[in-house]
């Protein structure tokens, strides 16, 4: 018996991923792969958004001694078996240009120049998700002989109706951008906009503030973008073209979404700040008629606390803006 045991080969020491394992010397690497539970998981393609494409894209493998040999091959002394997973990779992109016809606003919109215009659309080489919608202008801008009014954060009771009863008087007409919560409350105001002929936008579900829109769950930009189109679409058989990030807070993300439900982003390019407590009526009118150019988009605010001082200067920004020859209209898109 023991010279048996004298001549029976003894253990091999080998490595598994940088570690020395010592195996019985009829060790091959199938059995090593076995005993051990080694498994080399597979890469995957995925899609520009992260959802799966090929869960087997690049396949793991398992290498003796740097290559890949067969699981019947006998281990030996210092050989070495290296697990290496496959890797993940993102599908690439291609892109579609398209010349489109006329003159076109701008998206996001800061006025009312239009250009000739170029949609560049980014998708998904495999899976045609899109990525990106752009719009290069091509050569000069046409800014209009006008300006548009818009009013952010209502539907809001006596604000609204106080605005709506000037600009009907006045003839002029105005963009609404609404807050969702605030129509479902307040139906009959956004009803009496609609009949007076004006526009209305939405200003999401429930104006947040204390965290930047853009820095909101994707989920819950898609809801506060979503739900006031889907219910004015809905309720008021009005379909909204125009949306409105609070405090115009906008990243290529949120314009995805509105762009997915077939809206466009405005901005503005005058801010008379008539948000703020102190502002008085006549510093009001005064940064809008100063700051007003053709093709201006006035931020002012029918709703979110007192409004008055707005209200009073309306008359006069009315009046000024067209004593420079332009027109009060409408965003139209």
């Amino acid at each position: 018996m023991a010279a048996e045991l004298e001549d029976r080969p003894p253990p091999i020491t080998i490595s598994v991923d940088g570690s020395p394992l010592v195996v019985d010397h009829r060790t091959t690497l199938g059995d090593a792969i076995r005993e051990l539970s080694l498994r080399a998981p597979d890469g995957r393609l995925l899609d520009v958004e992260g959802g799966v494409l090929d869960a087997r894209a690049d396949l793991g493998k398992i290498w003796l001694n740097g290559a890949e040999a067969a699981r019947s091959t006998p281990l030996e002394p210092d050989d070495a078996i290296v697990v290496v997973p496959g890797s993940d990779r993102t599908e690439g992109t291609r892109r579609i240009v398209e010349r489109l016809p006329g003159r076109q606003l701008h998206n996001p919109m800061y006025t009312l120049a239009t250009s000739r215009m170029l949609r560049v659309t980014t998708l998904g080489r495999v899976s045609g998700l899109v990525v990106e919608v752009r719009y290069e202008p091509l050569g000069g801008t046409h800014r209009p002989a006008a300006v548009a009014l818009t009013f952010d954060d209502g539907p809001w009771p006596g604000s609204t109706r106080r605005v709506l009863r000037i600009l009907e008087r006045m003839h002029a007409r105005a963009t609404f951008f609404m807050v969702g919560y605030l129509m479902e409350r307040y139906p009959e105001i956004v009803r009496r906009v609609e009949h007076a002929g004006m526009t209305i936008g939405t200003h999401s579900w429930v104006h947040p503030y204390r965290t930047e829109f853009v820095d909101l769950t994707p989920r819950r930009i898609a809801t506060e973008i979503e739900r006031p189109a889907n219910l004015l679409q809905r309720r008021f058989g009005i379909t909204p073209t125009l949306f409105r990030a609070p405090g115009g807070s906008y990243d290529r993300s949120v314009m995805r979404v509105a762009r997915e439900v077939g809206m466009r982003l405005v901005q503005w390019s005058v801010d008379p700040s008539d948000y703020r407590d102190s502002t008085h009526p006549g510093a009001i009118a005064s940064a809008v008629l100063r700051s007003v150019r053709p093709g201006s988009i006035v931020l002012l605010h029918d709703g979110g606390g007192d409004q008055s001082a707005t209200i009073r200067a309306l008359p006069r920004i009315i009046r000024g803006i067209r004593d420079m020859g332009l027109e009060l209209v409408a965003i139209d898109a």
